[in-house]
């Protein structure tokens, strides 16, 4: 398989926010629909595990690199997905830095670390540029995460869902089929 440069310097649009070329797109979601989407499974993945938590700096981000690295290193082919838009740390987390690739079929190709494959938009966008993104174009660069990157077939993959109860989390839970859930709790402790 070969594989083109990507660069996310591209103009932005609603319908497009990582700017990737097109062909053979995915199916469109219907824009009247009633009730709660299908379910949809991510492409070439057996598994999907979420790992989320209300609030932030509690540690989620860390658990859900070493769930996947603990799956890499008990032989499955594991990979994370960090769905934070406005905050990725997966980058910082897994030592890995640089533009994803574009594959044939103008998919993402997934950087790889520590044996785990790994995207995030820390990859696409640069670390000191702010993401000024609302509502609708979150939501489209979250279903291109979601479903144009090319895994490769991949036992298991950790979802790594930002602080809150947001958007982000409603769309996964509801378009995404889930295997697996784990809500990172934290209790300040007692002083008296």
């Amino acid at each position: 398989m070969s594989s083109r440069g990507f660069s996310s310097l591209r103009f932005l649009q609603h319908e497009n926010p990582l700017g990737l070329p097109r062909s053979g797109a995915p199916p469109e979601l219907p824009r009247r629909m009633r009730g709660l989407p299908e379910k949809r499974n991510i492409r070439n993945v057996r598994k999907v595990i979420a790992v989320s938590s209300a609030k932030g700096g509690v540690g989620k981000s860390t658990i859900a690199v070493n769930l996947a690295l603990a799956f890499g290193r008990q032989g499955h082919r594991a990979g994370i997905l960090d769905t934070d838009i406005f905050g990725p740390s997966i980058p910082t987390l897994l030592n890995l830095s640089g533009e994803p690739r574009l594959s044939d079929n103008n998919q993402l190709i997934p950087l790889t670390n520590y044996g785990v494959k790994a995207m995030s938009m820390g990859f696409l966008v640069d670390e000191q540029a702010p993401v000024v993104w609302r509502g609708l174009m979150v939501m489209k660069a979250l279903q291109q995460l979601l479903h144009e990157v090319d895994w490769g077939g991949l036992d298991v993959l950790v979802l790594d869902l930002p602080p809150g109860t947001g958007d982000t989390q409603l769309t996964i839970t509801q378009q995404i089929k889930l295997d697996g859930k784990y809500l990172h709790m934290y209790a300040l402790p007692r002083t008296s």
